[in-house]
This record gives C-alpha cells, structure tokens and sequence, in this order.
C-alpha cells in the first residue's frame, strides 16, 4: 500500500472516529433531555393527583381502583396510536 492511500486510511479512520465521538455526545444529550422530560411529566401528574384528592371526595380509592384496572387491561404500546 502506498503511503498516499495509508495516510487517506488515517484521516478516514480520525472522522469515523470523530463522527462517533460525536454520536456519543449526542445520545447523552439525549437521554439526559428524555429523563428531564420524564421527571417533568411525573411532577405534573403527581400535582395533579394530589390537587384531585384534595378536592374530589373519594377519589384516592377510586383513583387506586382504576390505576389497578388500567394496568391489567391497558396495553401501554396500543396507547402510542392514538398519538
């Protein structure tokens, strides 16, 4: 191999190298953007579960009695269709 075609290699291999670095960089930008998300969305409905049961009476039993149906009948991955 010529020493023209192996330093053509070299830089080819530095930007795969890069692109990858920066792939990487990106998927934890990512993850750390999805979990802030995540936590976001669980502090608002726990707000408002709680402002429910402080105004609804009964709905704490009730809320438990639903969550339990829901978990045992609802297909989370049928839900994303109707998105």
């Amino acid at each position: 191999m010529g020493v023209k075609k192996e330093i053509e290699l070299e830089e080819r291999i530095r930007l795969v190298e890069r692109e990858v670095e920066i792939l990487g960089e990106e998927l934890e930008r990512v993850k750390l953007d999805t979990k802030e998300a995540i936590d976001a969305l669980r502090l608002e409905v726990e707000s408002l579960r709680l402002a429910l049961e402080r105004s609804v009476e009964g709905f704490k039993e009730r809320f438990e009695e639903t969550r339990e149906v829901a978990m045992r009948e609802i297909d989370p991955e049928g839900l994303k269709k109707g998105i």
